[in-house]
C-alpha cells in the first residue's frame, strides 16, 4: 500500500479515547459526589448493564451492600489523598458478586481541587478460585492432622461406654430388684454414657464441618469460636508436644463480620507453625490473648498468637507473607500458609503482622474490624 493510501494517524485524545474503551479491564470515573461521568466498554461487559443503563448511576449502585461502608469511607479518603488501592465486591446486574482489585487516582482541577476520580477494578475471580483450590488443600491436610489424633481422641469415652454398657448388662442379666444404691450407680453410669457419647459426636461433627467448609457463609462470628475450633483440630499434636496454652479470654465478647471456616484457616494455620516452631524448644508456650484498639478512627480487635519458639530471622520476616516461601525443611512446608491467611484478612477488612527475634519467639498480630450491626444506606455518599 502507498503512502497517499495509508490511513490518516489517530490523534493524541482520539487514540487515548479508543485505548480506554478496548481496555480489558473495566475502567470508570465519578464526580465528587459519586456519580459516574466515564465508563468503558468492560464495565458494561463485567456487570451486565446497558450504556444507558449505566450512565448516570451512582458509584454506590454497583458495589454489593455489605461493603457499602467501607466504599463510603474509601471515597472520602480517596478525595483527601492521591491514590488507594484496595479489594472490593461488585454486585451486577443480576445479583452476580464478582470480587475486584481496584486501583483509583484523584483527578484534580488547576487549583488543586477535586474534579474526579479514574479507577481501573481488575475481575480477580479466577485467582479467588485458584485460592480456595489452595484453602482446599490446607484444609485436607488439616483434617489428615484431625484423623491422626481422632483414634486417640475417641478411646477414652469409647473406654467409657464400654465399660459402662458392661456393668448395666450385669445388673439387668441378674435380674435382681435394684437398691437405692444401685439405682443411683446405674443412673451415674447412664450419665457417663451421655457424656461420652456427646463427646465422640462433637468430634465426628467437627470433623465432618470443617471437612465441608461452606464458602461465603458470611455472618457475626465470635473470635472465640474459630480460635477454639482451631485448638481442637490441632489438640493431639499439642499435647503430644507437650504445649502449653494460655487462652483466657470470655465467650461472646469479640465479635466480627465474616465467614467463620475461612478464620478459623487462618489461627489453625498461625498454631501448626508454633507447634513447628517450638518443637526442639525445652519451654513450649502458645498463648493467645485478645484486645481493642483503634486504626483509622475506626474499632478493631488485635488478636495476638505469640510462642516461645526459634523466631524468625530479620531478613525472612519481610518474606513470610509471600506465596510459596518456607523457612521450614524441604518437604515440610508448601509456604502458602501465611500468604492465604494473609489473603483471607484483607477479604474481611482485616490486616496480619509478626513481630519476632531469632532465638526468642514469634507473635503474629491479626486485625479483624469490631463487628457493628449494619444498616441500609438511603443517602449518596458523602464528600
Amino acid at each position: 500500500m502507498s503512502s497517499s493510501e495509508a490511513p490518516a494517524a489517530l490523534n493524541a485524545p482520539d487514540l487515548f479515547s479508543l485505548l480506554l474503551d478496548n481496555f480489558p479491564d473495566m475502567i470508570h470515573s465519578v464526580d465528587d459526589q459519586g456519580n459516574i461521568v466515564f465508563f468503558n466498554r468492560a464495565a458494561l461487559a463485567l456487570l451486565g448493564y446497558s450504556e444507558e443503563e449505566f450512565t448516570g448511576m451512582n458509584i454506590r449502585q454497583l458495589y454489593a451492600p455489605e461493603v457499602w461502608e467501607a466504599v463510603e469511607k474509601g471515597f472520602r479518603e480517596v478525595k483527601q489523598g492521591s491514590e488507594k488501592r484496595v479489594e472490593s465486591l461488585f454486585a451486577a446486574r443480576d445479583g452476580t458478586r464478582i470480587p475486584v482489585e481496584q486501583r483509583t487516582l484523584v483527578i484534580r482541577d488547576e487549583t488543586g481541587a477535586f474534579a474526579q476520580t479514574f479507577t481501573i477494578s481488575r475481575d480477580i475471580r479466577k485467582l479467588k478460585e485458584m485460592q480456595d483450590g489452595m484453602l482446599h488443600a490446607g484444609r485436607l491436610a488439616a483434617i489428615g492432622e484431625l484423623a491422626a489424633g481422632v483414634v486417640h481422641d475417641l478411646n477414652n469415652p469409647l473406654t467409657a461406654i464400654t465399660l459402662a454398657v458392661s456393668v448395666l448388662q450385669q445388673l439387668l442379666d441378674n435380674r435382681v430388684t435394684m437398691q437405692p444404691e444401685v439405682h443411683s450407680q446405674s443412673v451415674e453410669l447412664m450419665a457417663m454414657i451421655k457424656d461420652s457419647a456427646d463427646t465422640m459426636e462433637h468430634i465426628s461433627s467437627r470433623l465432618r464441618d470443617f471437612s465441608r467448609g461452606v464458602k461465603d457463609q458470611h455472618a457475626p462470628v465470635d473470635l472465640f469460636d474459630p480460635i477454639h475450633d482451631a485448638l481442637f483440630i490441632l489438640g493431639h499434636r499439642i499435647a503430644s508436644q507437650n504445649v502449653q496454652v494460655v487462652c483466657a479470654f470470655a465467650k461472646a465478647k469479640h465479635w466480627v463480620f465474616g465467614d467463620k471456616n475461612q478464620i478459623e484457616q487462618v489461627f489453625l494455620n498461625l498454631f501448626a507453625n508454633a507447634c513447628d516452631a517450638m518443637a526442639q524448644r525445652d519451654v513450649r508456650q502458645l498463648a493467645i490473648d485478645i484486645s481493642q484498639e483503634v486504626k483509622e478512627d475506626r474499632p478493631f480487635w488485635r488478636c495476638s498468637v505469640r510462642d516461645t519458639g526459634e523466631g524468625i530471622k530479620p531478613e525472612d520476616q519481610k518474606q513470610v507473607f509471600k506465596a510459596f516461601f518456607t523457612t521450614k525443611p524441604i518437604g515440610q512446608g508448601t509456604g502458602l500458609g501465611l500468604s492465604i491467611a494473609r489473603s483471607i484478612l484483607n477479604e474481611h477488612g482485616g490486616e496480619i503482622t509478626v513481630e519476632s527475634e531469632s532465638g526468642a519467639g514469634t507473635t503474629f498480630h491479626i486485625w479483624l474490624p469490631v463487628y457493628v450491626q449494619r444498616t441500609s444506606y438511603a443517602r449518596p455518599l458523602e464528600g
